[in-house]
C-alpha cells in the first residue's frame, strides 16, 4: 500500500503522507514524534506507508497535538478509503469486460 493513491485523474493522500510531513517539519525522530503521540514507532511506521488507517485514538491524539480537529484527519481517511473502493470497484469492472469479451 502506498501513501497516496491515483484514480481517474485523481490523487488523493492517505493521513500518513500529512503525518510524516508534520514530523519532518517538525524535526523529531519518528521515535520521538511516536512518543509524542503515545503510539508504537511501528504503528508510526506503518501510518506514514499507508499500511494501516489511521484510528479514531490517533485522529484525536493528532488533533490535540498540533491543534487541528478529529474530523480533519477522520475525513482525510475517508477519502482514502472511499477511492480505494472506487479504484477497487473499477478494476473488478473492467475484470468482468475483460472476461466477457
Amino acid at each position: 500500500m502506498s501513501n497516496y493513491i491515483e484514480c481517474n485523474d485523481t490523487v488523493v493522500f492517505h493521513p500518513g503522507y500529512y503525518i510524516e510531513e508534520i514530523m519532518e517539519e517538525s524535526e523529531l525522530t519518528q521515535k520521538d514524534f511516536a512518543e509524542r503521540l503515545d503510539i508504537t514507532p511501528e504503528n508510526l511506521s506503518l501510518l506514514i506507508h499507508g499500511k494501516q488507517s489511521l484510528s479514531m485514538d490517533v485522529a484525536m491524539k493528532l488533533s490535540e497535538m498540533i491543534g487541528t480537529s478529529v474530523k480533519y484527519w477522520l475525513n482525510l481517511q475517508n477519502a482514502y478509503d472511499a477511492l480505494i473502493a472506487e479504484f477497487k470497484l473499477q478494476e473488478e469492472r473492467n475484470w468482468n469486460v475483460q472476461s466477457i469479451n
